[in-house]
């Protein structure tokens, strides 16, 4: 699993995750996301997915948490960029409202498995 993190000056930061967001991967993932993103109080989070093979519904609750985080202190989750099979599994989970998805993926997002 991939995790960049890059930081903008107006308060926005942009996450570009790749590969695994599942059971297996998730505990390293929330451990970065907490420890070195959210304790910074970051106005927006941008979670950039379009490199995610598979996601489960721990990556989905993980996408909660990080979204309840940040309403929290006032700050915005979006995605950014998904693959068929994350919005399919978002679409599932009826969560499409609550994690802010875009209204249309942008051309090159890549085919889920």
């Amino acid at each position: 699993m991939a995790f960049s993190v890059t930081w903008e000056q107006d308060g926005t930061v942009r996450v570009f995750l790749e590969g695994r967001v599942d059971r297996e991967t998730v505990p390293a993932l929330r451990h970065q996301f907490f420890r070195g993103v959210l304790r910074r109080r970051p106005k927006r989070l941008l979670v950039n997915l379009s490199s995610v093979d598979r996601m489960d519904t721990a990556g989905l609750a993980l996408l909660v948490e990080l979204r309840n985080a940040m309403a929290r202190h006032d700050g915005e989750l979006r995605l950014d960029t998904l693959t068929d099979s994350v919005q399919r599994l978002i679409g599932l989970a009826r969560l499409n409202n609550l994690l802010a998805i875009p209204n249309s993926r942008t051309s090159g997002h890549k085919n889920g498995t």
